[in-house]
């Protein structure tokens, strides 16, 4: 029994050891290594140039001349000879405002007026009266004067009586009473007249307030322009202060755009040394030129620039206010720079650089874009490039230093 189990043991020990050396003596296999892997990417060749960059920038058209005009009256409205849209001439009737009411206050104020005027008149005639009366009361002054002495020495001498006397010396007083009232009277004239000539320029600031408001029935265009919205329509009453159109000046068009902030400072530079700068608009199929009057005085809150105002230049089609127009504003001609396309640009400010199969970042500074026959590229400048260096223009998701590119032939 005993030897029926060693054999079958010693069979399987034996297999066993086998196999062991078997495993043992394999030759070794030599792992193959794994090539890297190699991205596909085009690439543009640096060359230094002396070109004008451009910036696409984005604005609307307004005007800082644009009119809301109000009724300056309490009237119904009897004629409007205007619709929205359309183009008017400075001094053009556009409103009509029912004069009635204005028209009887001129009537009134005229009135008043003349009432003053003839008051004016009378005080000027009285005035002269009483300068010629006052010698002739002078004159009897004195000869009731002499009366009085008369009946004085007759009374003294018993010819006449107390009574007499009397008569004569009242007459004297009345005499010497009417030449002080119309002294009086006379020095009184400057005091007089100055009031009456006071009531004469209120009635005449009346009428004049009046006569305004009956211009003012007549709303009409204060320059040329166009009219851009239309609030009443015959028949309407309006009270002093209600809307009833507004206009916008023609000849002050201007197209609001946001220069972004890293090229401001190249911008001021330009203007203060008194020189153009002009944009290109295509609008309708035309291509509209247009010049950097002026930047805005105020940053609006959360901008990431300063607002130019842009002006249309002459004999060109008036644009709507409010229409979205797209520029390409061109700076001054800048030396070393470099003109890539845009698909070489990785975030605001990062390109990368083919240096022996493998990328290598590089940050440049943007100067600006380009528009060709070939499209738009990219304006940069960095001081690591040389020329002749390949920049990768192949968009890679995964694109980092030292990634191992292959440039395609």
């Amino acid at each position: 029994m005993l030897k029926k189990l060693t054999l079958p043991i010693v069979i399987i020990a034996l297999a066993i050891l086998v196999f062991f050396l078997l495993k043992v003596s394999k030759p070794a296999t030599p792992a193959r290594a794994q090539p890297e892997k190699a991205w596909l990417v085009d690439t543009a060749e640096v060359k230094h140039q002396r070109l004008a960059p451009e910036v696409t920038i984005y604005g609307r058209v307004e005007t800082p001349r644009d009119a809301k005009l109000k009724a300056a009256i309490e009237a119904d409205v009897t004629e409007v000879n205007v619709l929205e849209g359309i183009i008017v001439a400075e001094n053009d009737l556009l409103i009509q405002l029912d004069a009635t009411d204005v028209q009887l206050a001129v009537q009134q104020r005229e009135a008043d007026l003349a009432e003053v005027q003839a008051s004016i008149n009378s005080e000027t005639q009285r005035y002269q009266r009483d300068q010629g009366l006052l010698a002739n009361q002078k004159e009897l002054v004195s000869l009731a004067d002499k009366a009085v002495q008369r009946a004085k020495k007759l009374e003294s001498s018993r010819l006449a009586s107390q009574a007499t006397l009397d008569e004569a010396l009242a007459a004297y007083e009345q005499q010497v009473l009417a030449l002080k009232q119309l002294q009086h009277d006379i020095n009184d004239h400057p005091s007089r007249l100055a009031q009456l000539k006071a009531a004469q320029s209120r009635a005449q600031a009346l009428l004049e307030q009046s006569k305004v408001n009956l211009a003012r029935s007549e709303i009409r265009a204060p320059f040329d322009g166009r009219v851009s919205g239309l609030t009443v329509a015959e028949g309407d009453r309006v009270r002093v202060g209600d809307s009833l159109l507004t206009i916008y000046d023609l000849d002050q068009l201007e197209v609001r755009a946001q220069i972004p902030g890293r090229y401001i400072a190249q911008v001021r530079r330009i203007l203060s040394q008194e020189q153009t700068l002009t944009a290109r608009a295509w609008l309708d199929g035309e291509e509209k030129m247009l010049t950097l009057a002026r930047l805005s005085g105020e940053v609006r809150q959360d901008s990431g620039g300063l607002d130019g105002l842009f002006r249309l230049n002459d004999n060109q089609e008036p644009l709507p206010l409010g229409t979205f127009v797209e520029l390409q504003l061109q700076l001054a001609e800048q030396d070393k720079v470099i003109e890539l396309p845009f698909s070489a640009l990785y975030g605001m400010n990062r390109i990368y650089l083919v240096e022996n199969e493998h990328l290598r970042s590089i940050t440049i500074e943007r100067v600006g874009e380009r528009n060709s026959s070939a499209g738009n590229s990219l304006l940069i400048r960095s001081d690591e490039l040389e020329a002749g260096d390949l920049i990768a223009t192949t968009q890679l998701p995964n694109a980092i230093t030292g990634l191992r590119v292959e440039i395609a032939r």
